[in-house]
């Protein structure tokens, strides 16, 4: 196989530490690297999985599991091997700079035998920090300069990168851990891309699009997968750009789907959390804006689900650090166990029914649905905020929870409609959450 655009040479059954996508039974085929009939077998930690056979072309029926040796002997007797592979599911990566991994590569995730990536520089490897390094890519959407340039600009990045620390490892190990199910990680973000840059249009443009660069490498890998990890939305949110974001992401998820004939793919997003910045230079509505239509989209559509950031600390002003990618990735973990993997799992907190619950309308009830555990904290919630029809801010004079419910009460009863927020602003103080999930940004909300 070649790139159309570079003319690389890609040879995708040769990798070692390369997952294989399982099949419905759990089973994968391995394909050789050319047609000749040869004699293969397989062996885990020296044991035989499957013995010597005559196989032509590839080997059929691996079961889940790993990491495999594969012994494999032409008739002209050669013997190479093959370690490493791992037969599991495969796990997409995409979206912007969040998705790259900006903390500081120090006390990093601990690599994974179970847990492979496919890095940028098309090579298979067991995952370890920095994931994502987008100048080693042979696509030339992901190039900061000329061609002939990027010899220096790698060695660089190589040497001097002290960031990339990122969500996707944890989850990896975390799916692994819960389901026995070895993960491969398909790295295909980029930083500072907006979601018109993904726009499945431009496939045709091969490695010059995001999403014709994606798509490729998927189709390298196999052509199927488990699911997709998208953390994006930041370059978005600005007054010319917010009001488009969610039909141009149903868009692309239903590309996806339908370009791997997969219509049920697990479609797991990050809402986008906060943005430490000065709110007169940069307004913070299209903010919550981009953050409200993520949350819409995750209640309107199948198989689509959303995890908060809000509560994340920052590595600077607007990427999370590490610790705070790792929770993500367990958070995204427990999700896709629900979603794709048909054990209990959970889903994130959502905000549910809202409304006055007294005739003087000076008491607000905020329900929550998918809570884990209980909702916290019991008392002095912080993050909400009302305003009357005449946009005058109405004060809270308290903030409690009741079961499933926050309670607002409000300084002041209500004649007309009220909007609702829940983090207004770019870098809100919230602490509402229950024992796995941080609640969402939401609003305004009419009530």
């Amino acid at each position: 196989m070649k790139n159309e655009i570079t003319g690389a040479q890609i040879h995708p059954s040769s990798f070692t530490f390369r997952v294989y996508q399982r099949d419905a039974s759990g089973k994968a085929t391995i394909p050789l690297s050319n047609t000749e009939s040869v004699k293969v077998r397989v062996l885990e930690k020296g044991q035989v999985i499957i013995p010597w056979h005559d196989a032509e072309g590839c080997i059929r029926e691996v079961p889940t599991g790993g990491p495999y040796t594969l012994e494999i002997e032409s008739r002209s007797g050669k013997k190479r091997k093959i370690s490493g592979i791992l037969v599991g599911d495969l796990w997409v990566l995409a979206g912007q700079s969040n998705m790259d991994g900006c903390g500081k590569l120090q006390d990093v995730e601990t690599p994974s035998p179970k847990v492979n990536a496919f890095y940028y520089n098309e090579s298979w490897g067991v995952a370890k920090e920095p994931l994502c390094v987008v100048v080693d890519s042979i696509d030339p959407v992901h190039w900061p300069c000329e061609e002939k340039d990027l010899p220096q600009i790698r060695e660089e990045d190589h040497k001097f990168r002290d960031i990339g620390a990122g969500l996707g490892i944890r989850f990896g190990k975390e799916v692994y851990k819960a389901s026995g199910v070895p993960i491969g990680l398909l790295v295909c973000s980029h930083g500072g891309t907006s979601i018109e840059q993904w726009d499945p249009a431009l496939e045709d443009q091969g490695g010059r699009s995001l999403y014709g660069s994606m798509m490729r490498r998927i189709h390298v890998c196999g052509g199927k997968v488990a699911g997709l990890l998208w953390y994006q939305g930041e370059s978005n949110a600005n007054l010319e750009m917010c009001e488009a974001y969610k039909d141009r992401m149903r868009g692309l998820i239903t590309a996806v789907r339908s370009a791997l004939d997969a219509p049920c793919l697990p479609f797991l997003t990050v809402q986008i959390g906060r943005f430490f910045t000065d709110e007169l230079v940069f307004p913070p509505a299209p903010w919550n804006r981009i953050q409200q239509l993520q949350l819409e989209m995750a209640n309107e559509m199948d198989n689509v689900a959303m995890v908060a950031a809000i509560d994340s600390t920052l590595s600077d002003a607007i990427h999370i650090d590490a610790i705070s990618g790792r929770r993500l990735g367990a958070r995204l973990a427990k999700v896709a166990l629900r979603m794709a993997y048909g054990q209990t799992g959970a889903m994130p907190l959502v905000p549910d029914c809202i409304r006055f619950a007294d005739l003087d309308r000076s008491e607000l009830r905020v329900g929550y649905r998918n809570i884990q555990g209980k909702l916290a904290p019991a008392s002095g919630v912080m993050g909400f905020y009302v305003e009357d029809e005449s946009v005058r801010r109405v004060p809270i004079a308290s903030a409690t929870v009741d079961g499933s419910n926050v309670v607002l009460k409000l300084e002041r009863s209500i004649e007309g409609p009220v909007q609702l927020w829940y983090g207004r602003g770019c870098n809100p103080t919230t602490n509402l959450h229950d024992d796995l999930f941080a609640a969402p940004v939401f609003g305004p909300v009419t009530v």
